[in-house]
C-alpha cells in the first residue's frame, strides 16, 4: 500500500516553493539580466507645491500699507486673493507685495503646481483713526454703458474727502463733509471714498456695475429738426420747477434729475452801455425784437471786450449786443421787423410754461440735455451748415452766401455718406422762399416756390435741388419743379430726398418714413425766431403738430425724434461754451453732476482755422473782418481754432418710446452728435465725417432699449395760444 503524503504538509510546503522560485528568479535577473523595478516610489509623480505668507505689520492704520511675503516651491504659477477682491500675481517662487486695504483683510496666498496646490493666508487688521468716519452709497449701483450713478459720501471729522475710481477717475470734494458725485463710468467700477484727519485716513467703498446696452438696431428711423435762435436758458431755464411742482423729476431709476438752469440764479444782470444793470425777467411778451448771435457777438457775450485766449469768463455782454444790434438796425433800416428796445433788456428775459406748456410737459416726460450746444459761435446757417458736414465750416465764421456772397462749398457732409452706404434719406421743406419773412437770410433763394433750406449751401445737395431758370432738361433723378407744385418749373428736385413737409405727414401713415429724416422749419413763419411779429407760440403749435403726429404714427414704435434749435441767437445763457470753462458759473451744490467739461467735444473739425481774406469781405475759406475775433495773434480763435469757443446752449428734446424718463443727461455734446448717431446706426464702419462728429458722445445714456418706457406715448397738452391766454400775447414794445 502506497503512502500519501499528508494535505496540510502541501499546504505547507506549495507556499514556500513559491517563495523559494521567486527568490531564484529575483537573484538570476540581477546578475546580468534586465534590472528590476524600485516598486517602492514611482519617479514620474511631481513633488507638491508649497505656500507660506506673512504680512509685515499685521495691524496698520486707515490709509497705510503692509507688505505681503510670499514663499513658494514646486509651483508653477503664485497669486495672492485678497477678501476685499483685489489680487496679485507673483513669480513661481513668491516675492513680495505692498497692499493698502481699506478694511481688515485675509489674504491667500495659490501656488498652483503640476503635483497639486497649496495654499496659505494672512491676515492684516486695519485700525481706523477715532473721530473720523466716511460712507459711500452708489445709487444707482446698476447702470447701462453711458448712463449715470450719483455717489453720495457722508463724513464727519475730516479736513478732506476725496473719492477715486478703479478706472482712474478722482474727484475731490469742495466740503469736508462730503456731498454728491455723479459718475458715467464705461465699465463696472469700484469707487474709494476717503476721509482725511489728523488722526489718520479712513474710507469706504461702493461699486457700480456697468452693463451693455441693448444695441441701437432697434431704432430704424432718426428724425432730426431745429428750430431757430434761442438759448437754453432763455426757454428751459426755469424747467426745474415745473418738473418738480409735476413730479417728473425722478426718473424710473430712482434718480431726482434737475437741470442747469436759472430758477436759483435769477439775481444775475447784464449792464447796458449806459450803466444800467439788467436783471433776469420773466417775458410778459410771445415776441420780442430780433437780435443777434454772429462770430463778433457770440465772444463778445462770453466777455464784451476781451477776446483773448486768456479772457475772464465774465458772460457780460448779451445786453450790450442786444443794444448795439437794435440801434444799427433802426438806423439802417436793412434788418426785419421793428426795434423798440434800444436799451438790449430782452436779452435778459426768460420764458417758462405759461407760453411752452407743451414744450415743458415733453422736456419733462422725456429726455432733455442741459449740455447741448450749437457747434459753432455764429449765426443760423454756419450752423446748419456744421452739423451736415460734421461740423466744419471749412474756415468761415459767417454767412457764406448771405454775409460773404461765394456760393455752394464741396463740404464733406451726411447726405453724400448715406449714398455711400446705400442708406436711405429725405429733407422735408416747411415753407417757400416766398413764404418767409422778408429779409429772412435762412430762406435761401430762388424764386416765390423754392424750397427755404440750407442744402444750397453744399454743392453734392445740388444733386438732388437746383435752380433751373431756362428749363434745361432736369439731371439724375430730378424732376421739373411742377412735381412739387412750381407751374413755372423754375427748378429740378428729386421729392425721394427733398420734399414739402405734406410729405413728411403721408410717410408717417405709409411706414415709409427714411432712415434720415431732416426737417426744415418754416422759417419766417413759425420757426421761432426772435421778431417783432412772430409769436413763438405759433412755433410751438407748429412742432405740436408734427411731433404729435410722429407718435401717433406706425414709425413710433422704432425711431427717435431729436429735436432742439440750431443756435443760441442772442439771449442770455450762463453757461461758458469754451473748453475748460463750461461749469464756471454752475453752482457749488450742482457742480458734482457735471464732471466732464467741454473740452472733451469742442476739438478743431479739421485743418482749417478763422482767418482773414487776403481779398476782403471773403474767399473759399477765410472770411474774418477785420474787428473779428481771431483777426488777432492773441485771440482765442487765433490759437484754438473753432475749438476756442463753440455756440451757447440750445433748448432740445429727445423723443422715443426708448427715451427714458424724466432724464437730464449733463454730457456734453453739440449738434454733430445727432450726425455720429446716424453714422453709428446706419453706417457703422466707425469713420466719421470730421474730427468734431467723431468726439460726440454717443447719445445711448438718454435711451432704455430693455424697458421701452414709452410703447404707448404720453398724451401731452393741447399748445397754448392767445385764446387759452385769454389776450394778445405779441407785444414787443412791452415785454
Amino acid at each position: 500500500m502506497k503512502m500519501r503524503p499528508h494535505r496540510s504538509l502541501y499546504r505547507i510546503l506549495s507556499p514556500l516553493a513559491a517563495l523559494l522560485l521567486l527568490s531564484l528568479l529575483l537573484a538570476f535577473t540581477g546578475c546580468g539580466g534586465a534590472k528590476s523595478a524600485d516598486i517602492s516610489t514611482d519617479p514620474t509623480t511631481p513633488p507638491a507645491a508649497t505656500a507660506s505668507i506673512s504680512a509685515s505689520p499685521t495691524s496698520i492704520a486707515a490709509g497705510s500699507t503692509s507688505t505681503l511675503t510670499v514663499t513658494a516651491a514646486n509651483a508653477t504659477a503664485v497669486t495672492v486673493t485678497g477678501s476685499d477682491g483685489s489680487t496679485h500675481t507673483l513669480s513661481a517662487t513668491g516675492g513680495t507685495q505692498a497692499v493698502t486695504p481699506t478694511a481688515t483683510t485675509i489674504y491667500t496666498a495659490t501656488a498652483t503646481g503640476a503635483g497639486s496646490n497649496a495654499t496659505a493666508t494672512a491676515t492684516v487688521t486695519v485700525t481706523k483713526p477715532a473721530g473720523v468716519t466716511v460712507t459711500i452709497v452708489a445709487s444707482p449701483t446698476a447702470i447701462t454703458a453711458g448712463a449715470n450713478s450719483t455717489l453720495t459720501v457722508t463724513a464727519a471729522g475730516a479736513t478732506a474727502v476725496t473719492v477715486s475710481g478703479s478706472d482712474n477717475s478722482n474727484y475731490t470734494f469742495p466740503s469736508e463733509k462730503g456731498g454728491k458725485h455723479t459718475v458715467t463710468p464705461s465699465t463696472t467700477t469700484t469707487y474709494t471714498a476717503e476721509a482725511t484727519s489728523a488722526a489718520g485716513k479712513v474710507s469706504d467703498t461702493a461699486t457700480v456695475t456697468v452693463t451693455a446696452p441693448q444695441s441701437t438696431q432697434a431704432i430704424n428711423h432718426v428724425i432730426f429738426m431745429m428750430q431757430e435762435n434761442h438759448t437754453f436758458d432763455n426757454y428751459f431755464g426755469m424747467l426745474n420747477n415745473y418738473r418738480r411742482d409735476k413730479n417728473m423729476n425722478t426718473g424710473d431709476d430712482g434718480h431726482v434729475y434737475t437741470v442747469d438752469g436759472i430758477d436759483d440764479k435769477l439775481n444775475l444782470s447784464n449792464k447796458s452801455d449806459e450803466g444800467v444793470s439788467i436783471p433776469l425777467y420773466k417775458f410778459k411778451s410771445s415776441c420780442i425784437d430780433d437780435a443777434t448771435s454772429d462770430w463778433l457777438a457770440s465772444y463778445g457775450d462770453v466777455n464784451r471786450y476781451n477776446f483773448l485766449a486768456s479772457r475772464p469768463m465774465a458772460i457780460d455782454g448779451f445786453v450790450h449786443n442786444a443794444e448795439g444790434f437794435a440801434k444799427n438796425c433802426a438806423l439802417s433800416l436793412v434788418c426785419s421787423g421793428d426795434f423798440t428796445d434800444t436799451s438790449g433788456q430782452r436779452a435778459m428775459g426768460y420764458y417758462d410754461e405759461d407760453f411752452l406748456n407743451y414744450y415743458y410737459y415733453m422736456a419733462s416726460q422725456f429726455a432733455v440735455s442741459d449740455r447741448w450746444f450749437s457747434p459753432i459761435a455764429a449765426k443760423s446757417n454756419p450752423n446748419r451748415v456744421a452739423t451736415f458736414t460734421g461740423g466744419t465750416t471749412q474756415g468761415l465764421v459767417f454767412d457764406q452766401g448771405y454775409d460773404d456772397h461765394i456760393g455752394s462749398l464741396s463740404f464733406p457732409n451726411i447726405f453724400h455718406a448715406l449714398d455711400t452706404a446705400h442708406v436711405s434719406w429725405k429733407v422735408y421743406y416747411s415753407d417757400t422762399s416766398g413764404e418767409c419773412g422778408i429779409g429772412d437770410s435762412d430762406c435761401g433763394g430762388g424764386n416765390a416756390n423754392y424750397p427755404a433750406t440750407a442744402l444750397g449751401y453744399i454743392t453734392y445737395t445740388k444733386n438732388y435741388l437746383y435752380p433751373n431758370p431756362t428749363h434745361a432738361a432736369c439731371t439724375g433723378t430730378t424732376q421739373p419743379s411742377s412735381v412739387v407744385g412750381d407751374s413755372s418749373n423754375y427748378f429740378c428736385i428729386d421729392t425721394n430726398h427733398i420734399a414739402p413737409i405734406s410729405a413728411y405727414y403721408a410717410d408717417l401713415t405709409n411706414g415709409t418714413l427714411p432712415s434720415f429724416a431732416f426737417i426744415e422749419p418754416g422759417y419766417g413763419i413759425n420757426d421761432e425766431h426772435p421778431g417783432s411779429f412772430q409769436p413763438i407760440l405759433l412755433g410751438q403749435q407748429q412742432m405740436a403738430k408734427i411731433i404729435n403726429a410722429f407718435m401717433a404714427s406706425p414709425e413710433w414704435k422704432d425711431s427717435v425724434f431729436f429735436f432742439t434749435y440750431d443756435e443760441g441767437g442772442g439771449p442770455y445763457d450762463h453757461v461758458p461754451p469754451v473748453p475748460g470753462h463750461s461749469n464756471d458759473k454752475t453752482t457749488g451744490s450742482d457742480k458734482p453732476n457735471y464732471p466732464v467739461d467741454i473740452a472733451s467735444v469742442s476739438v478743431s473739425p479739421d485743418g482749417f482755422k478763422p482767418c482773414v481774406p487776403g481779398t476782403p469781405p471773403a474767399t473759399a475759406h477765410c472770411d474774418l473782418r477785420a474787428d473779428s475775433p481771431g483777426a488777432h495773434s492773441g485771440d482765442a480763435a487765433a490759437v484754438h481754432g473753432f475749438g476756442a469757443q463753440i455756440g451757447f446752449r440750445v433748448p432740445n428734446i429727445v423723443i422715443s418710446p426708448f427715451t427714458r424718463r424724466h432724464y437730464v443727461s449733463h454730457v456734453p455734446m453739440d449738434h454733430t452728435a445727432i450726425i455720429k448717431f446716424v453714422e453709428d446706426r446706419f453706417i457703422g464702419d466707425g469713420k466719421y465725417l470730421t474730427s468734431r462728429d467723431a468726439a460726440q458722445p454717443s447719445l445711448l445714456d438718454f435711451f432704455d432699449f430693455s424697458g421701452t418706457p414709452w410703447t404707448t406715448p404720453p398724451t401731452p397738452p393741447v399748445p397754448a395760444t392767445n385764446a387759452t391766454i385769454g389776450r394778445n400775447t405779441c407785444t414787443p414794445s412791452s415785454m
